[in-house]
């Protein structure tokens, strides 16, 4: 009787599983500063802080891009790391020697309706 419960379980949770809706488990989305600055991330696009629509590095957990001239700290280089499924990891890169700013933590934008 023990197999057979094992095996039903086994089998239940293999269904559950396979039908459930996959994780976003990547950096794309719109994603939400402490201070309600907002920058969407779509593969290798990206809608900054700014409003700028630029080309950036892209890989399913990280994105980076150089900051436009029209934007605070212009020549710069912003990297995200995403950390979870709700937070990513900010952090500017200025001057000439690129040194890191503060490590800002974002999250992703609730939805409104």
């Amino acid at each position: 009787m023990s197999r057979i419960f094992v095996a039903a379980a086994f089998a239940a949770l293999t269904l559950i599983v396979i039908v459930s809706p996959a994780l976003a488990d990547k950096i794309d989305g719109t994603w939400c500063s402490p201070a309600g600055k907002t920058m969407t991330i779509m593969g290798r696009r990206i809608t900054t802080p700014g409003g700028n629509r630029l080309i950036g590095n892209y890989t399913r957990h990280t994105f980076n891009y150089d900051i436009p001239a029209d934007e605070p700290g212009a020549g710069g280089r912003v990297w995200a790391e995403q950390l979870n499924e709700q937070t990513i990891a900010v952090t500017n890169y200025a001057g000439e020697e690129r040194e890191a700013g503060p490590r800002e933590l974002w999250s992703r934008c609730e939805a409104v309706s």
